[in-house]
């Protein structure tokens, strides 16, 4: 039996007005694939907004206290699962202020929704496939941690490829004045992505290190020095995932590969990301319900070698005999 993917659009806060057909094109092309790759029925409401940041606040009770900012940029979408199923999802698009004078930039916004799709596919087989890790009811010890960043980071090297693949069906680049051929989003991004994760290796090695030493010499508390730890790797491994994800869409070799002589590849990074890659590099890039599971479960194995970056600095954590979470800094 075909799925059904009902479309909703919503224009809010000011939204860019003349949009809806794109998101509507787009949706046609994605339908297609979704049925083809086993993606059950799916609800879903595209919210085109002028305050993204309203505009998720006020469809996520997890996202009260959200900010755009990120490292290596500023968040312009994202995908809200309004079920925990992810049958009815939200992909909030900052299509910017209408009234602003700025010129819009119409491939940056297909390349975004063409990513804001690929979560909300990747949501509903994770979901369908049981995979996707229960609602925590305590604190998550670090392998839980470690599981879910190692797929959240997989997901947007699977979401930026799937987005370029999207581009390369609506729009095309004619380099050089040769013939024309599909555009990617290494044309599109250019070196940026690469760019901020360069000058973010400091921040890691000696960055990381150096905090676990803070909180040795009680410079920092034990909360501060491991949220730290936490919301860095994530930060950071979603950095590399897009980075690296638009050194593949170039046709280039792995974006580690040009810093091995740092630290902070050589003891942190590189042992975590390369592990990733390699399943990423052996697994369909959507993989299609039947195959959704194992391929989730190989990604969300990568996790330990999170948790072991974490152990190299001394950072590990257990739960207690009533379920508390207690971290050791050796």
């Amino acid at each position: 039996m075909t799925a059904t993917y009902a479309l909703t659009v919503i224009e809010e806060h000011g939204a860019r007005p003349g949009l809806a057909k794109i998101i509507e094109d787009v949706h046609a092309v994605i339908c297609v694939i979704a049925d083809e790759f086993g993606v059950p029925d799916l609800e879903l409401t595209v919210v085109l907004t002028g305050d993204i940041t309203a505009s998720i606040q006020a469809r996520s009770e997890t996202e009260r206290d959200f900010s755009p900012e990120r490292v290596g940029g500023t968040v312009k979408g994202k995908t809200i699962s309004l079920v925990r199923d992810f049958s009815e999802t939200a992909i909030v698009l900052d299509t910017g202020d209408a009234a602003a004078e700025e010129d819009f930039d119409a491939v940056n916004f297909l390349h975004l929704v063409g990513h804001e799709y690929g979560h909300a596919l990747i949501g509903r087989l994770r979901a369908a496939a049981g995979t996707r890790p229960p609602k925590p009811t305590r604190e998550q010890t670090p392998d839980e941690v470690g599981a879910i960043w190692a797929y959240e980071a997989a997901d947007e090297y699977r979401c930026d490829l799937f987005s370029n693949a999207l581009l390369g069906q609506f729009a095309t680049v004619t380099p050089g004045g040769g013939e024309p051929r599909p555009l990617t989003l290494a044309d599109l991004l250019g070196e940026g992505y690469r760019d901020a994760f360069a000058s973010l290796l400091d921040r890691v090695h000696p960055g990381w290190p150096d905090l676990v030493q803070a909180y040795r010499t009680r410079e920092v508390g034990l909360d501060e020095m491991y949220d730290g730890l936490r919301f860095g790797t994530d930060a950071t491994l979603k950095l590399i995932a897009h980075a690296d994800a638009v050194e593949e869409a170039g046709g280039n070799a792995p974006l580690l590969t040009g810093y091995t002589d740092h630290l902070a590849v050589q003891r942190l990074l590189g042992p975590v990301w390369t592990q990733i890659r390699k399943v990423l590099d052996t697994t369909p890039l959507l993989p299609p319900l039947a195959e959704f599971a194992a391929a989730d479960r190989a990604i969300q194995d990568c996790g330990q070698h999170i948790v072991a970056m974490w152990e190299s600095l001394g950072v590990s954590g257990r739960l207690t005999e009533d379920d508390q979470l207690y971290i050791s800094v050796s």
